[in-house]
C-alpha cells in the first residue's frame, strides 16, 4: 500500500484517539447508561407517535456531566424502542432534548414514558446515523426508513405502530411510503454492498449488521485517496 495512504490512515486513527481522550478529560462524568443505573439521570419520552425524528428529554440530577453517545439504544416495556441520533453531554442539574429514531416500528412511542439505555445499536445502524442530519426533515425521514428496513427487513409492517402513526401524521399515502422504502433499500444495497436477499432477512439482531458496519465506507475512502494520490503522480 502506498506509504502516503498509510500515513493518512495513521493520522486518522491518532486524531480519533486524541479526540476521544480530550473529550473524556474535558467533559468527565459517566455515560448515559451508568448515570441512569446509579440514579443520577433519567430519560423521558418527549415526542409523540409519528414524529421523525422523535425526541427524548435527558435529565441530569447528578453533579457530573453525562455523556450521551449517538447509537445508544433506549428501551421500554410500554413504548417503542429508540436509538439516540446525536452525541452530546448534559450538564449537572440540567435537562436537554435529544433527537432519536424509532427502531421498533410495530410499537408506538408514548409521551412521558421512562426509557432505559439498552446497549449500542449495530454498527451499520450507527454508520447510517453518522451520515444523517436529524435537523433536516428530508434526511431525517430517509434515515428513519433505513433504520426500519435494517431492523425488520421484509417483516416491516407499514400498517402498524410507529410507521402507521408517521404516515397519518404526514398525511401520506401508503403507496408513497412503499416507494420511499424501495428507494432506501436500493441505497442500502449500493452503500453497504448488501444483497436483496440479505436485506429481506434482516432484523436488528442479525450478525451481518455488525459485520458490514463501516468497512464498505472505509474501503471507498481508501479507494478515493488512492485515486487522488495516483492522479497527482
Amino acid at each position: 500500500m502506498n506509504a502516503r495512504i498509510l500515513l493518512v490512515i495513521s493520522l486518522i486513527f491518532i486524531f480519533a484517539f486524541l479526540s476521544g481522550g480530550i473529550g473524556y478529560i474535558t467533559l468527565g462524568g459517566p455515560d448515559l447508561a451508568s448515570a441512569v443505573s446509579d440514579g443520577s439521570a433519567e430519560v423521558i419520552q418527549k415526542g409523540s407517535a409519528g414524529d421523525v425524528p422523535n425526541t427524548v428529554e435527558i435529565r441530569n440530577t447528578g453533579n457530573k456531566p453525562v455523556r450521551v453517545d449517538s447509537g445508544t439504544l433506549l428501551a421500554s416495556n410500554t413504548s417503542g424502542d429508540l436509538v439516540i441520533a446525536t452525541e452530546t453531554h448534559v450538564s449537572p442539574g440540567s435537562a436537554e432534548d435529544v433527537p432519536a429514531y424509532s427502531v421498533e416500528p410495530e410499537e408506538r412511542t408514548l409521551q412521558g414514558v421512562k426509557l432505559e439505555p439498552a446497549g449500542k445499536a449495530p454498527a451499520l445502524m450507527v454508520d447510517v446515523l453518522s451520515s444523517s442530519n436529524p435537523s433536516d426533515p428530508a434526511e431525517a425521514f430517509n434515515t428513519q426508513l433505513k433504520l426500519w428496513v435494517l431492523a425488520r427487513g421484509d417483516e416491516l409492517n407499514i400498517y402498524r405502530g410507529e410507521v402507521y402513526a408517521m404516515v397519518k401524521k404526514r398525511d401520506m399515502r401508503f403507496y408513497q411510503l412503499r416507494e420511499n422504502i424501495t428507494a432506501v433499500r436500493s441505497e442500502l444495497m449500493d452503500e453497504y454492498g448488501l444483497t436483496e436477499e440479505q436485506l429481506s432477512e434482516l432484523n436488528i439482531a442479525s450478525p451481518i449488521l455488525n459485520q458490514t458496519g463501516s468497512p464498505f465506507k472505509l474501503f471507498s475512502v481508501l479507494d478515493a485517496l488512492k485515486n487522488q494520490i495516483g492522479a497527482r503522480q
